[in-house]
């Protein structure tokens, strides 16, 4: 692991000299040692990736889309030469249209979908535009999901967890929290798996 300066934010990069790469983005404040992110990160190293992280945390008196601009397009410009599979978790997700503009395939961890939020607008209108598969993960006792919105996406994957809340955890049950857990590393891994290598 390496720590790298993105400009606007700091990145750590775990390079193990594969032929292609993923971003992660953090949640406004879940960074990438949480535990849906660090799994993440070791299922993609494990399907032959190296893998840049994001590091930091949103300031709420800020913009949201333009903080999420920034960091995406630093951490991109970071890992040029190549088409890297873009993870976004939450706020983060607002980088659809910026998945969409590159032809980036990507991973959606509770994506802002749920109509009656303020940014669900723009997250589904990035998503909607997207060329590329994508994988859309959410728990159905998620206040960012909304599982008909994420059916009426074009060429995603979808997977849903009972009972799981924003952390993809279902409060009170460790046991179903480490089986959702589970669920979600696996289909990231089968997801990265089924990306070509770069030529």
């Amino acid at each position: 692991m390496s720590e790298v300066d993105l400009g606007p934010c700091r990145g750590r990069t775990y390079d193990r000299g594969a032929d292609r790469w993923a971003v992660i983005l953090p949640g406004a404040n879940y960074l990438p040692d949480a535990p849906l992110l660090w799994f993440a990160r070791e299922a993609i190293v494990m399907a032959g990736y190296n893998v840049l992280a994001v590091w930091d945390t949103f300031d709420r008196k800020t913009d949201g889309q333009a903080w999420v601009d920034q960091r995406t397009q630093a951490a991109l410009a970071h890992v040029t030469g190549v088409q890297p599979l873009l993870v976004a978790k939450s706020l983060t997700t607002l980088a659809a249209h910026i998945a969409a503009e590159r032809s980036l395939e990507a991973v959606w961890l509770t994506p802002i979908i749920a109509a009656d939020h303020p940014l669900a607008s723009a997250v589904v209108a990035g998503l909607k535009q997207a060329t590329r598969p994508c994988l859309l993960v959410g728990g159905l006792a998620d206040w960012s999901w909304d599982a008909a919105v994420a059916r009426s996406i074009p060429d995603a994957r979808v997977v849903e967890i009972a009972d799981a809340d924003h952390a993809l955890q279902v409060p009170g049950n460790v046991e179903r929290s480490l089986d959702a857990l589970r669920s979600v590393t696996h289909a990231i891994g089968e997801f990265a798996r089924a990306r070509p290598s770069e030529s």
